[in-house]
């Protein structure tokens, strides 16, 4: 786990709290700087501290929190602690904010920018935008990405409540507690 990451877990600012952006870029070799460049860019006028996933990306953010990698378990607690996601089209991460109703907030990797080998993530996102699913919203480029993401953090309704979060601790806390007895 890196510093980053072990000094926001450790001063207590993502357990318990709504008020998290986080922004992954998954685990390809390939830097996604495109993104993080703009993330870090918007954060200090975002209403929500933003925490960045920046993997192998060269980019440091100057204006957020940010690590490489940390174990899946702790990267899912960021994710189940925020407000928003901000992500490439990885399908793990697109699942995970599916099943726990976490706004999510996509901009595929694309060719055109050597961010992948091909297009299939621009393909996923397509694909995801026709579902018209509310809580998965799709940027093809970064120039709105300020404007998107105070669209999904002000619209009524969506994201999860408090009491959606306390009950969805109490879910991974017995799911937790059952898998490790009948281990």
């Amino acid at each position: 786990m890196g510093d980053s990451a072990k000094r926001v877990r450790a001063q207590s600012k993502i357990c318990g709290r709504l008020n998290l952006i986080f922004v992954t870029v998954g685990n390809d070799f390939r830097a996604f700087d495109r993104l993080l460049k703009k993330m870090d860019e918007i954060a200090p006028s975002l209403p929500e501290k933003v925490l960045v996933q920046k993997g192998y990306s060269t980019y440091c953010p100057k204006h957020t929190e940010y690590f490489d990698f940390v174990p899946m378990n702790l990267a899912t607690e960021y994710l189940l602690k925020s407000r928003l996601v901000v992500s490439h089209a990885g399908i793990g991460t697109i699942i995970l904010c599916k099943q726990h109703g976490i706004p999510l907030l996509i901009l595929p990797r694309r060719k055109k920018h050597e961010e992948h080998m091909n297009d299939h993530q621009l393909e996923v996102a397509q694909a995801l935008e026709k579902r018209k699913d509310g809580n998965i919203h799709v940027l093809y480029e970064e120039d709105r990405l300020r404007e998107k993401v105070l669209e999904i953090l002000g619209e009524k309704g969506r994201g999860r409540t408090v009491e959606d979060m306390g009950r969805l601790n109490l879910i991974h806390a017995v799911r937790e507690f059952l898998q490790t007895t009948l281990r």
